[in-house]
């Protein structure tokens, strides 16, 4: 299967001078596959998962101005997006999707390479990004949730910020901890679609 460059990421590099260049292994396959293989926890569901980190690294690795073309996302967050995007397009290809989320999300990309600053709140721990945690700090600032300016650092002020937001989301428990879904609530509510 050869795709042209426009349909990368601006600042991607390909292999011909017109843009063509191979998709391989996981990326060809098709959407019914990936619901099935996900469905049973399967070593293909496993190597999918693989693909997705690789390309993604090649992304950081030949994309202009990325340091990372993801500013939070996991790999289970990305499965998550895929497979609700499968049960209506079956015939779509894990590559198509892919290329999609980050062609979308493209202007949330880390450009440069900040620390990370781990978090721990109420017994749980994760690590951001400094640049993410200001993005994280900045949303709710917006919406006159946060008081102070946004530092990076992840303080008392920022959990109770996040916490105010969390009472937002109908059904969810107001933890003050940026988990997954709560950083992707943050951000879509704000510009981002759910499903490529």
């Amino acid at each position: 299967v050869f795709l042209l460059a426009g349909s990368m990421p601006a600042g991607a590099r390909s292999a011909t001078a017109d843009g063509a260049f191979a998709v391989r292994g996981a990326g060809l396959i098709d959407c019914k596959t990936f619901l099935a293989e996900r469905k049973k926890q399967s070593p293909a569901y496993l190597m999918m998962g693989g693909w997705i980190d690789g390309y993604l690294t090649g992304i950081n690795q030949y994309a202009k101005d990325t340091y990372d073309a993801t500013s939070f996302e996991s790999t289970e967050l990305f499965a998550q997006i895929i497979a609700d995007h499968c049960k209506t397009h079956p015939d779509n290809r894990l590559f198509e999707i892919m290329n999609s989320i980050i062609r979308q999300n493209w202007k949330d990309r880390t450009v440069e390479r900040t620390p990370f600053v781990t978090i721990t709140v109420g017994g749980r721990s994760t690590k951001l990004y400094r640049s993410t945690v200001e993005r994280v700090q900045r949303r709710p600032a917006k919406k006159g949730f946060l008081k102070s300016q946004p530092s990076g650092d992840f303080d008392a002020a920022t959990v109770r910020t996040i916490a105010a937001f969390q009472k937002t989301i109908a059904g969810y428990k107001a933890t003050g901890f940026p988990d997954q879904a709560t950083r992707f609530m943050l951000f879509a509510k704000q510009d981002r679609q759910s499903s490529p």
